[in-house]
C-alpha cells in the first residue's frame, strides 16, 4: 500500500509539474520513448531527454490527459509530433479495396523519407496528421533497425493508425523480419544510439519492446499476411513450399501473433509448423519472388496465386533500385533503397487506385505500372 501511495503521489506531482510548465501533461522523448507496463499495473515511462540523459518515471496509473511527444534526432530530420495511447486497431485479414491504397516498405529508421512520401502523396498534412480520408496506407514491415529514428517511425505509424480509423480510413502494418529480430533480442542491426540509451537506462534494448510494452504488444499483434481485393501483401514473399504444406492465411496470421519474437529454437519446439513458417521459405524471409539467384518459376508462382485466390503478391524485404513490376505484374517489389532514392526523389512506393497500380515518388509524382 505504501509503495502504491508513493507511486500515486509521484505520478500526480509529475503531471502537475508538466501541466504548469507546458499548459498540458506531455512526456517528451528525443529519439527514444518507451511505455512499459509493470506487474503491479503501474506504468513506467522511459525516454531520452534533449540533453541526452534519461527520464525514467513510474505512474500508478496514466492520467487521461497525458500526451506523448516524439522528437527526431537523426541527421537532417527536424520533426516532432504528439500522440495519445490507444487500443490496438486490427482489421480483418481479408479486406475490400479502398479508392486509394498507398504502399511503402522497409523504411528502416528513415523518418525523413517516410514523412516525405506520406506528405507528398497526401496521406498526412504538414502537422503530420492523417489527411487521407477513407483511403488506406499499408506498411510492409521493417520499420525497425538501422536508422536512428526507427522508434519515431513506430510511434508515427501507431498514431496514424488511430487517426485513419477515426476518419473512416485504414492503416495496416505487416510485420517484417527486422521487427522479429528485435523482439527476439537479435540486436545486430540496431542503431548504436539506442544501445547507448538502453545502457544508460539500465534496460536491455529488446526489453524496451518486450511483451509488456505498448510498442512491443502493438508489433506482436500485427499480421504476417493480408489480402485487399485481389492483391496479397506480405513482407518478404511466399515460397511454393508454403502451399505444399498447406498453410492457410488464417493459420499464418495466428502463428504469427502467437510466436513472433520468440527465440528460433524455442519457437520451433513450441509448434511443429513454426520452423517452415518462420524460416527462409516463409513470409518474413523468402526472396524467391524478387531475387534472380533462386527465382520462383512462373508455373510455381501461379500455383501460389491460385492457392491464395489472388491476382498478385506485393512484397518488400528484397531491395530493388526502383519499384519492380515482375512476372507481368503478378509480383510487385516495393523495397527501394530509401537512403538512395529519397535524395533523388526517385520511386518510393506504389499507389493502387481503382484497377491501376502506379509507382510514386516522395513528392507525389506517379507513373502507371499496369493493371
Amino acid at each position: 500500500m505504501k509503495k502504491y501511495l508513493g507511486l500515486l503521489l509521484a505520478s500526480l506531482w509529475i503531471v502537475s509539474a508538466l501541466a504548469q510548465e507546458n499548459k498540458q501533461a506531455v512526456i517528451h522523448g528525443y529519439g527514444d520513448l518507451y511505455v512499459l507496463y509493470n506487474a503491479d499495473e503501474s506504468v513506467r515511462i522511459v525516454a531520452a531527454k534533449a540533453d541526452g540523459n534519461v527520464m525514467d518515471t513510474t505512474f500508478a496509473y496514466l492520467p487521461d490527459n497525458l500526451k506523448f511527444r516524439y522528437s527526431a534526432t537523426g541527421d537532417n530530420t527536424n520533426v516532432s509530433f504528439e500522440f495519445n495511447l490507444h487500443e490496438r486497431i486490427k482489421h480483418p485479414w481479408r479486406q475490400q479495396k479502398s479508392d486509394k491504397t498507398l504502399v511503402v516498405s522497409d523504411i528502416h529508421g528513415r523518418l525523413d523519407a517516410l514523412i516525405a512520401v506520406l506528405k507528398g502523396n497526401g496521406v498526412i498534412n504538414n502537422d503530420l496528421n492523417w489527411s487521407y480520408g477513407k483511403n488506406q496506407l499499408i506498411v510492409l514491415g521493417d520499420i525497425l533497425d538501422r536508422g536512428r529514428d526507427d522508434n519515431g517511425i513506430a510511434w508515427l505509424v501507431y498514431k496514424l493508425e488511430k487517426e485513419a480509423e477515426d476518419a473512416g480510413g485504414r492503416l495496416d502494418f505487416i510485420i517484417g523480419n527486422h521487427e522479429d529480430l528485435v523482439l527476439k533480442d537479435d540486436i545486430r542491426y540496431v542503431n548504436e544510439a539506442h544501445l547507448v540509451f538502453s545502457a544508460m537506462a539500465g534496460i536491455p534494448y529488446s526489453d524496451l519492446y518486450g511483451v509488456n510494452t505498448e510498442l512491443g504488444y502493438w508489433l506482436r499483434d500485427s499480421y504476417l499476411i493480408l489480402t485487399v481485393g485481389d492483391n496479397l501483401f506480405v513482407h518478404a514473399g511466399l515460397s511454393p513450399k508454403i502451399i505444399q504444406k498447406r498453410y492457410k492465411i488464417g493459420e499464418i496470421n495466428e502463428l504469427g501473433w502467437r510466436f513472433t519474437g520468440y527465440p528460433t529454437k524455442e519457437r520451433n519446439n513450441m509448434h511443429t509448423r513454426n520452423e517452415t513458417l518462420f524460416g527462409s521459405d516463409g513470409p518474413l524471409w523468402y526472396r524467391g519472388l524478387v531475387t534472380n539467384s533462386e527465382p520462383v518459376s512462373s508455373e510455381d508462382l501461379d500455383k501460389v496465386l491460385d492457392y491464395y485466390k489472388t491476382k498478385r503478391i506485393i512484397v518488400g524485404h528484397s531491395e530493388v533500385d526502383e519499384i519492380d513490376w515482375r512476372y507481368d505484374g503478378r509480383v510487385v517489389a516495393v523495397n527501394v533503397r530509401h537512403y538512395d532514392n529519397f535524395p533523388k526523389n526517385h520511386t518510393a512506393g506504389i499507389l493502387i487506385e481503382g484497377n491501376n497500380i502506379y509507382s510514386i515518388t516522395y513528392s507525389g509524382k506517379k507513373v502507371l505500372l499496369g493493371k
